[in-house]
């Protein structure tokens, strides 16, 4: 018959604990229906179930927060697109301003042939280069954009999946005493598995160095065009000035003076040329700053992602994640302390226990002491509900 009593004290001090907390839980909706009723079946079910929904928590929140804060921080990297972009409509004007030009001295036959034609095509050419170059660097930055999220996604997924360990490794975590603690903890684990994370990393460096490859050969072709509208004596020396597709560059700059001395009545376009000259000739220099400093701006999110996703803005998702997180941050701890009274000696009777797990309840300056109130509450609800079984 004592066996008997010990066996009912057990199993009610047990229920106890349980009931009160997942009044708590069901009160402020931090399990799902599914969650809950696994939560219900024994006081280590509750305990796998709030550590797996708290860690996972975690994670989301701090992926919603990496991905807010990479996605402002790409924005305003991409800024530097806008410069691009400026450069090629301040080409196309100027470039247009001398068109029109041209065809107001009704260029004939021979001067199209001499220079203004190889010209007009070179222009046109190195315009759309500027153009391709725009669109490179855009994909860059998406591709650039994936990386950084991936790798935090990584990070994120490592970290989550050792806290979990830690935890599962306690009293509470480390043996399953039923098929059903045995499949929520196999769930649980399971959850937290980061190789699909691993394996989106790995497909995202490899598309961040193609497009890099990709920016640095259309740099390198815009910067054998603007050779070619220099004085020859101050380019570098090179074995050969091709495009992409193999074909080589012709001498932009030979070619005009030659036929401005040729055809003496289109001196009056001369400047205009000379303008359009300059930005040629400039331009390699100043879009390969342009990528150099988008290189800069991206190397923090990779290196330093601790740092560099402090972010004080968060959102009303976030924030009610992170509320959430909080009542489960509190109960995880308090389910751990109470199950280490279940054994001790001067409580083994049910009545005893009663008033040892209210003191545990009011204990000062522990991490559920905010919420001792609501738990007390739900403790009463707890005990009425068990001796109106009774």
């Amino acid at each position: 018959m004592q066996t008997v009593k010990k066996i009912v004290d057990a199993q009610l001090k047990e229920a106890l604990i349980s009931m009160t907390t997942l009044g708590y839980i069901e009160e402020h909706q931090l399990l799902t229906d599914s969650q809950l009723e696994d939560a219900k079946k024994s006081l280590q079910a509750l305990f796998l179930r709030t550590s797996g929904e708290e860690t996972m928590l975690r994670k989301l929140i701090l992926i919603l927060k990496t991905t807010k804060t990479i996605n402002k921080a790409f924005t305003d990297v991409s800024k530097i697109l806008a410069g691009i972009s400026r450069s090629a409509e301040t080409l196309e004007k100027k470039l247009g301003a001398l068109a029109h030009q041209f065809n107001r001295l009704r260029i004939t036959a021979e001067e199209n042939s001499d220079f203004i034609g190889p010209f007009m095509v070179f222009s046109r050419e190195f315009l759309n280069r500027i153009r391709v170059l725009r669109s490179a660097m855009e994909r860059y930055i998406g591709v650039k954009e994936n990386e950084a999220r991936y790798a935090n996604v990584r990070r994120i997924a490592q970290e989550a999946r050792h806290r979990l360990k830690d935890r599962l490794s306690g009293a509470l975590g480390a043996q399953a005493r039923s098929q059903v603690e045995a499949r929520i903890r196999k769930d649980v684990v399971q959850t937290f598995d980061y190789g699909e994370a691993e394996k989106k990393l790995k497909s995202a460096k490899r598309k961040s160095r193609m497009m890099s490859e990709e920016v640095n050969e259309i740099l390198a072709d815009l910067k054998e065009m603007c050779q070619m509208v220099m004085n020859p004596d101050m380019r570098e020396k090179t074995q050969d000035h091709t495009n992409l597709n193999g074909a080589t560059y012709d001498d932009m700059y030979s070619i005009c003076r030659a036929g401005f001395k040729a055809h003496l009545r289109l001196g009056k376009t001369k400047q205009g040329m000379i303008e359009l000259f300059k930005l040629y000739q400039h331009a390699y220099g100043m879009f390969k700053l342009d990528f150099e400093n988008l290189n800069r701006a991206i190397a923090p999110m990779m290196s330093n992602a601790d740092i560099y996703f402090q972010s004080k803005e968060e959102d009303q998702d976030i924030s009610s994640k992170r509320e959430k997180l909080q009542k489960i941050e509190v109960l995880i701890p308090f389910v751990e302390r109470t199950a280490e009274a279940l054994p001790e000696k001067d409580t083994r009777k049910y009545a005893k226990f009663s008033k040892r797990f209210s003191e545990i309840i009011s204990e000062e300056n522990r991490h559920w002491s905010y919420i001792g109130g609501d738990l007390l509450r739900f403790k009463v609800m707890a005990e009425a509900e068990l001796s109106a079984r009774m």
